[in-house]
């Protein structure tokens, strides 16, 4: 039932992209970042899905859409840099065939954020681009914080749709990722377009916004309190009343001191068992290598 869901689901936006080519792109960001053909058992696992929609997508742009506003920027020529940096040294690596296995991901994330503004002419289509990554990550936010609350979560144990601690799966990436989406979510609940404002918008962003803060409790990936730190001051820029903002913030901050994960109150945990905690042992392995 999940498979035919799920490519029932992919089904459908590519046949609303025979009409509207843009939807290819969206369909493409939803694959990128929840990868239903990791949660797939076999219908979207037997395909190259994410190969089949880039191709849709870039052919659909090429062929229907209209490029009059289109134009090749600063940014994109900054990013084509990049990646020919990351092929050259990808390629005279110390250990290239490893280099190349840990780095597949960076070429077609970077093709792709070369591609992305060349489509998004229009106010519209940058907000149904960043409503499309804010549920694709929601839907993997709301089901780690549902599984926080009711079973507490743990550093890398913590189960989203897949056990794969890779990618937008893996506890730090996806902590900085659902603190840096809340003001996206915000922005959208108070200004979005594609669903009208109201009571449900708003509950569901609130909601969204909890599950957010719950990620980095799930995970205890400290990282995510580093990105709520962080995201807190950057706020003091646009609340209205800075002050009681920041006093309810130090409360909310000193209430949850009991609340937090045991693996907080120990930071030297991950560099003395280093073998088991793999944030720590990729650059304890590059010391001793150097």
């Amino acid at each position: 039932m999940l498979d035919l869901a799920l490519f029932g689901f992919l089904a459908g936006l590519m046949a609303l992209g025979l009409r509207r080519p843009f939807l290819w792109i969206l369909a493409y960001l939803y694959v990128d970042i929840v990868a239903p053909q990791k949660i797939s058992y076999f219908l979207l696992a037997s395909l190259p899905i994410s190969l089949i929609l880039f191709c849709a997508a870039f052919g659909g742009w090429l062929i229907a859409d209209d490029k009059r506003d289109s134009r090749f920027t600063l940014r994109q020529g900054l990013l084509l840099a990049l990646l020919l940096y990351c092929g050259v040294t990808t390629l005279t690596a110390d250990f290239p065939v490893e280099a190349a296995a840990k780095w597949a991901w960076v070429w077609k994330a970077l093709v792709f954020a070369i591609f992305l503004p060349l489509a998004l002419r229009t106010r519209l289509r940058i907000e149904a681009c960043v409503l499309f990554m804010v549920l694709a990550a929601g839907s993997i936010v709301i089901t780690g914080g549902i599984k926080t609350v009711f079973s507490g979560g743990g550093y890398g144990s913590l189960a989203f749709f897949v056990t794969d601690n890779t990618g937008l799966y893996e506890g730090s990436i996806i902590s900085c990722v659902a603190i840096a989406i809340i003001p996206l979510i915000l922005w959208l609940a108070r200004f979005g377009t594609v669903f009208p404002r109201g009571k449900p918008v708003a509950l569901f962003a609130g909601a969204l916004v909890f599950a957010c803060l719950l990620i980095p409790v799930g995970t205890q990936a400290r990282t995510g309190l580093l990105c709520i730190a962080l995201l807190g001051v950057l706020m003091l820029r646009t609340v209205r009343h800075r002050f009681l903002f920041a006093g309810a913030a130090a409360l909310a901050a000193r209430a949850a001191i009991p609340l937090r994960p045991p693996r907080y109150n120990n930071p030297k945990d991950p560099i003395h068992n280093h073998p088991t905690a793999k944030s720590a042992y990729t650059p304890t392995a590059g010391w001793q290598w150097q």
